[in-house]
């Protein structure tokens, strides 16, 4: 069966030109519409990069005046770290220093009764603690009159420290017996720090005005001479130069 076209020819035609332009319409429009959109993005992206320039900028110039208030502190800053390393050198020489004061307070803490001093020499020996009568680097010694059993003489000693020196006493005086010479080094070896006590001489007075370690020492009382050993005086550690830390933090400033 044979289909029949009851369109008119004269309109036929006219349907047929109206289907072919519409399908040119629905890609002009596709294509306005994807304009459209690529404006919108680029719209969005050119307001992101305009709101981060501007969010730079600000951090820009925040961070230069931050820069510029540290330059303004860093002699401030200079000085603290002058004033730490200035406390940490003290404290070394204070913690590597021998503290005389302190024997002294031992050693007539711990002196017995029937003993008494007449001659005290504060020595910084050699770091070789074992020979006594090493020569010393730095000496001060002070020399007290016979003192009472009781009662330690004290002397004033000024001397150089150096570290690994080991600081010595040359004590000279008189005990009522030998028994209490005895007493006398086993007491001694008791002070803070003492590493050894070496008895030099331990001889009776002939006469109460017998010169050398005895001078002084009643008849018949026994004159002894002795030599308190300490333990070696600590090692400093050398602080860093002042130059050095000013140059860095004014490195850290700028």
């Amino acid at each position: 069966m044979r289909a029949v076209n009851l369109i008119p020819s004269d309109q036929r035609r006219a349907v047929s030109a109206a289907g072919r332009s519409g399908g040119g319409a629905y890609a002009v429009l596709a294509v306005l519409g994807g304009f459209a959109i690529l404006a919108f993005l680029y719209g969005q992206a050119h307001r992101q990069v305009s709101d981060r320039t501007s969010r730079a900028t600000s951090l820009t110039a925040r961070a230069q005046r931050a820069q510029a208030a540290a330059a303004q502190l860093a002699p401030y800053t200079s000085f603290v770290a002058l004033r730490e390393q200035r406390m940490q050198a003290v404290s070394q020489l204070v913690d590597s220093r021998f503290d005389w004061a302190h024997a002294l307070h031992e050693l007539g803490r711990v002196l017995p009764h029937g003993a008494s001093v007449n001659t005290l020499d504060g020595l910084i020996g050699s770091s070789t603690s074992g020979s006594t009568s090493a020569a010393p680097a730095a000496s001060s010694s002070a020399s007290s009159t016979s003192a009472s059993a009781s009662q330690a003489a004290s002397t004033s000693v000024t001397s150089a420290t150096p570290p690994g020196a080991v600081p010595v006493f040359a004590v000279s005086g008189c005990a009522t017996s030998q028994s209490e010479v005895a007493l006398t080094l086993e007491r001694l070896r008791l002070i803070d720090g003492v590493t050894s006590v070496s008895l030099q001489s331990s001889t009776a007075s002939s006469t109460g005005a017998s010169s050398g370690s005895g001078a002084g020492c009643p008849q018949n009382d026994p004159a002894f001479a002795l030599t308190i050993s300490f333990d070696p005086l600590p090692a400093s550690v050398s602080a860093a130069k002042p130059s050095a830390a000013l140059a860095s933090n004014q490195g850290a400033a700028r």
